[in-house]
């Protein structure tokens, strides 16, 4: 992230930012990077994959005493998802002019998961709808993979 457009943030310190990802009706959040300007988030989550939504991310900071600001936003529409998904290769999104860049990897979980009980039996999960996982999913002004 950007020192100077993000200072008004936290006014104190550095700010405690976190990243909330939206598919149709399902959000999921990550942990919050505490009193920093770089932060890294590794982190992967399953959503059901539903092919006429796009993705939309926002880097928040959270802040107890004033309710959560919003630092940043981008979006993937359903063309960008299909193509990520197919490729396999991640996208760097940015956040906002001189806010920071978000880098996201999409790819589909195979539909037939096997999932074994105690006894050591598969139990195949045949109708399992497709879910998209979030891999690889950073912010980082310095554009480093990770």
């Amino acid at each position: 992230m950007n020192v100077r457009a993000n200072r008004f943030f936290d006014f104190w310190s550095k700010p405690d930012s976190y990243v909330t990802c939206r598919h149709g009706d399902t959000d999921r959040r990550t942990q919050i990077e505490g009193n920093t300007y770089n932060p890294r988030f590794v982190w992967q989550a399953k959503m059901p994959h539903k092919s006429n939504y796009g993705f939309h991310f926002e880097v928040m900071e959270a802040n107890v005493v004033k309710g959560d600001n919003v630092m940043g936003r981008a979006f993937l529409d359903i063309k960008q998802v299909k193509e990520m998904i197919e490729s396999g290769e991640p996208a760097l999104l940015s956040m906002g002019e001189n806010i920071g860049k978000l880098k996201v990897q999409l790819s589909h979980l195979p539909n037939k998961l096997s999932v074994s009980t105690f006894q050591s039996t598969p139990l195949m999960l045949d109708d399992a709808p497709q879910e998209t996982g979030l891999k690889n999913f950073s912010s980082n002004s310095d554009m480093k993979s990770i």
